[in-house]
């Protein structure tokens, strides 16, 4: 049966995601990341917010979103999904990448659908965990906003439906940011396979991004998510997400050349 699913069209993306979307590797995923996410507005809670009525209760969503234009916080996820996706690089290459392609020639295929599904991987932890930090915030906050954080598109926001869409597209920004990253990190990993110099790499690779590029104002302005409350519209978000997109496709690019470079071409 596996045989015949690999076979067909999208066989080799559905291996791939079978093999990072296991059970054990989700909810680690997932659990980091609702963990920073609660931590990052534990100053803001308290048992006594319990009993608050809810107008005086904060938002989870303006907490959540102010929360993302500290840098520490961003550094935090970032290692997050890098210790669930980069640190399985070197030995994965070891024990899966490096016999499938002594043994088949559909290694370009392989590079892909193992790049696309740790992007979604990415994305899929990246929102669960935010939308389970929403749901553990619960009792101390409320979901609703007035719309004094981020997307402008949603102001005024009070609608609860509404807010939780809200809450995932910041958590989807976030993880659009992270993608690039993590794919830097994994270039570094491929010709270093060590999971520490896998882990320094991502977190070097988030301060170039961050960083580095702090001279080149006119295009981190929004692509941080850093905007000042209120203030984003449709046009900060549209940027925001072909930004990345390119980040991403670029630093995919480099994955794929950096593996054909190191165990295609026989450097291996």
């Amino acid at each position: 049966m596996f045989r015949f699913i690999k076979k067909n069209k999208h066989g080799m993306l559905i291996s791939e995601l079978c093999r990072l979307f296991t059970v054990k590797k989700l909810l680690i995923g997932i659990l980091l990341t609702s963990g920073i996410a609660v931590f990052s507005v534990s100053d803001s809670i308290s048992l006594d917010s319990i009993y608050l009525s809810r107008e005086f209760k904060q938002s989870i969503c303006d907490q959540l979103q102010l929360s993302l234009t500290f840098d520490r916080y961003k550094s935090l996820y970032v290692i997050a999904t890098s210790l669930c996706t980069v640190t399985m690089v070197p030995s994965d290459i070891k024990n899966h990448v490096l016999p499938y392609i002594r043994q088949r020639s559909d290694t370009n295929e392989m590079i892909v659908s193992r790049l696309i599904s740790v992007a979604l991987y990415i994305i899929v932890v990246v929102i669960m965990g935010f939308l389970l930090a929403g749901i553990l915030l619960t009792p101390f906050m409320v979901i609703e906003t007035s719309g004094s954080a981020s997307y402008g598109i949603f102001v005024p926001l009070m609608n609860r439906k509404l807010a939780w869409i809200y809450l995932g597209i910041m958590a989807f920004n976030l993880a659009l940011s992270i993608i690039p990253v993590c794919y830097l990190a994994i270039i570094v990993s491929i010709f270093r396979p060590d999971g520490y110099i896998a882990i320094g790499a991502a977190f070097f690779s988030f301060y170039f991004l961050f960083y580095c590029t702090n001279s080149l104002p006119w295009i981190f302005s929004y692509s941080t998510l850093s905007s000042r409350p209120g203030n984003a519209s449709y046009s900060e978000m549209i940027y925001n997400f072909l930004f990345f997109s390119c980040c991403m496709v670029l630093s995919g690019l480099g994955v794929k050349k950096a593996m054909e470079r190191r165990f295609v071409s026989g450097m291996d």
